[in-house]
């Protein structure tokens, strides 16, 4: 039986969130938002930017060359 081997992915994703936020002025609705407050909900989110950073067979290749 074979050893299980690890293999690392990584894959960048955009979510994008729309705040709202009820104040008197500009500067204070900034304000509230600047600190993490406002009603946020996503709208929207892509990706499928994903790329295998460490693959476990490409050692194993080296391990073999080496002996």
């Amino acid at each position: 039986m074979s050893n299980p081997k690890e293999y690392i992915f990584s894959n960048r994703v955009t979510i994008v969130e729309q705040t709202s936020i009820t104040a008197d002025s500009y500067d204070k609705a900034l304000d509230i938002f600047l600190s993490g407050g406002g009603d946020t909900e996503e709208v929207d989110s892509y990706g499928d930017n994903w790329e295998c950073i460490l693959n476990a067979d490409d050692f194993e290749d080296e391990e073999v060359d080496d002996e």
